[in-house]
């Protein structure tokens, strides 16, 4: 009883005893008494004369902004969101904080051990920080469906989000997260996850420049496996086309049901094409249905048409092929003459 206690600025005092927190204390001078700690009569034996002498512990904590500390780690893993491959990467930047509810802080290291150092602060901090970065890449390549190759034009937005949910973690500690930067992210080049999405990054950009999706790409190799076989060899190629999944069976019907089973030569003269009906794509279609179809009038000179292996849609009329076959059918059977 009695003594002095004296806070700086841009401090705070926490009195404990026996592991509690008693009371706290703003900058300036503070004599404790029970006037200004009226928890002393409760946890200490006062003598006659007002006066004890006791083991307690005052901690003094910063307000002060802490910036520029350092955060990163490797061997991270994350689950690429379209080809759901794990992938092992590695990232740094930089945070700054700000304790804002220090007798929190303490509480929540003071309660469980009775020394501990800035740095095991920082490394419960770093924690944290790696959890959140783990996870936040994840979610924000699955809701922004972004591949990996596009992270790096992200790490700005990517930043804020992380930001917003390694708060949450740090409330825990009374601790105000002022800001989160990401410096890098980087890939392991020879971890197979990442070559495997690598690799189907590619493929999936090289059907995107075709005009040609996933399914409609395994449409083309069934039609190829076919086309290969003729007779009962075609209807080999047909059970192994059947095998590749039951995904695929309502397609390869499709495309059995579009094209002719055993190619002649005409059909191998002639590419085969993709149809736009009501803004939909249909096919492929080989040249027996392109004609079939050009002579019921499904496919006139204004249809969108897609050569297989093309670079872009035309109209059937601007396709040399087609508009040869458009001017070659027949007009229909003349109106019978009148009485």
């Amino acid at each position: 009883m009695g003594s002095v206690l004296t806070v700086n600025e841009s401090q705070e005092a926490y009195f404990f005893k026996n592991g509690n927190l008693c009371d706290r204390f703003g900058p300036g001078r503070h004599v404790l008494s029970s006037n200004n700690l009226p928890i002393l009569e409760k946890i200490i034996n006062i003598p006659s004369g007002g006066d004890s002498t006791f083991k307690a512990s005052i901690w003094f904590v910063s307000k002060l902004e802490k910036r520029n500390m350092l955060w990163g780690g490797g061997g991270l893993r994350i689950v690429d969101p379209y080809f759901q491959v794990p992938i092992k990467l590695s990232a740094r930047g930089q945070y700054g904080i700000r304790i804002k509810d220090g007798g929190l802080l303490l509480l929540k290291f003071v309660g469980t051990q009775a020394i501990f150092t800035t740095e095991d602060i920082l490394d419960q901090f770093r924690i944290d920080v790696l959890e959140s970065v783990k996870v936040s890449i994840s979610r924000y390549m699955k809701e922004k469906k972004i591949n990996i190759n596009e992270l790096g034009t992200e790490y700005k937005k990517l930043s804020n989000v992380i930001a917003t949910e390694l708060q949450h973690a740090f409330d825990e500690y009374g601790v105000e997260l002022l800001n989160f930067n990401i410096e890098d992210i980087n890939f392991d080049e020879n971890d197979k996850g990442y070559q495997t999405v690598m690799e189907g990054i590619a493929e999936q950009a090289k059907l995107n420049k075709l005009g040609v999706n996933y399914v409609q790409q395994k449409q083309i190799d069934i039609a190829q496996t076919l086309a290969a076989n003729q007779g009962a060899g075609t209807l080999m190629g047909a059970g192994i086309g059947l095998s590749v999944g039951q995904q695929v069976g309502d397609v390869f019907k499709q495309t059995l049901s579009q094209s002719a089973i055993a190619p002649n030569t005409q059909e191998e003269s002639h590419p085969a094409y993709y149809v736009a009906v009501d803004g939909k794509t249909t096919g492929p279609f080989r040249w027996n249905r392109i004609k079939e179809m050009v002579i019921s009038g499904d496919i006139v000179g204004s249809t969108y048409v897609y050569k297989v292996a093309g670079t872009a849609w035309v109209k059937a009329k601007d396709e040399p092929e087609i508009v040869q076959l458009l001017n070659s059918i027949l007009p229909p059977p003349p109106p019978p003459p009148s009485e």
